[in-house]
Order: structure tokens, then sequence, then C-alpha cells
């Protein structure tokens, strides 16, 4: 979450500075529009974990929120790097700027630790919706 908020927070510099047309990027109504929306989104995280940790110190299963935290962070942070990304243009390319980093290896997020697939076979699983097994 820290890494999106900086991806944001570096951007929204970024486009602040860089201009096309006479004028910055972040004029642009769809990039202010997106990034707030990014921000928006990893908020909604950021409250996802603390429930997590809030029913981890009542001493409740927290496998629904960790899992559902794990699933949203990886696909968000893909997300941002690629929207991020495109503002930067060919730019965000160069392996000095932090964005190609979370470019590169966000896909990774989605991968190590338990893929996309299998987090959502655990919320099918949890939420009773998995296809019943004929005997």
């Amino acid at each position: 979450m820290k890494a999106i908020d900086r991806t944001i927070s570096d951007t929204i510099d970024y486009t602040r500075e860089r201009q096309t047309f006479g004028k910055p990027i972040i004029d642009n109504q769809y990039v202010h529009f997106r990034l707030a929306e990014l921000a928006t989104e990893n908020e909604l995280l950021r409250a996802l974990t603390y429930r997590a940790v809030d029913t981890y110190v009542e001493g409740g299963d927290v496998t629904r929120f960790t899992t559902m935290a794990k699933l949203k962070g990886a696909r968000l942070a893909r997300e941002v790097a690629d929207t991020c990304l495109q503002f930067y243009g060919g730019m965000g390319y160069s392996s000095e700027l932090p964005i190609s980093r979370l470019f590169r290896d966000g896909r990774l997020f989605s991968i190590g630790g338990g893929s996309d697939e299998i987090m959502l076979g655990i919320l099918c699983k949890l939420m009773g919706t998995l296809p019943k097994v004929k005997k």
C-alpha cells in the first residue's frame, strides 16, 4: 500500500511537470480523475487490512480478509503501475524510475504466495459458492 501511495504521489508530481500541448498532463481531467480513483482503491484496501488486523487482535479468523487483501492488493499494484506508467509515457520504461520497477515486479504479487486463482478458490470455498461434487 505504501508503494502504491508513493507511485501515485510520484506520478502526480511528474504529471505536474510534464507538458503536452502547452499544459501539464495533470490538467487533463482523465488523468486527475484516474489518479483520484486509484488513491480511493488504495484507501479501501487499507481499510480492509485494518479490519483484518482488528479481527486478528480480537482472536477471530482472518482467512477471508487476508485472502481478499492479497488478491486486491496484487491486482491494484498492477493496475496502478500500468496506469501510472502510461502517464509517464516512454520515460516510464527507463530503469532509473521506480515506476518501471513496479511495472516489472508487480506481476509477481499475483503469483508469489498464492496466485489470484488460488485466492479466488479460497474465497469461493469460504463463501460456499464452489460447485458440489457428485458422488
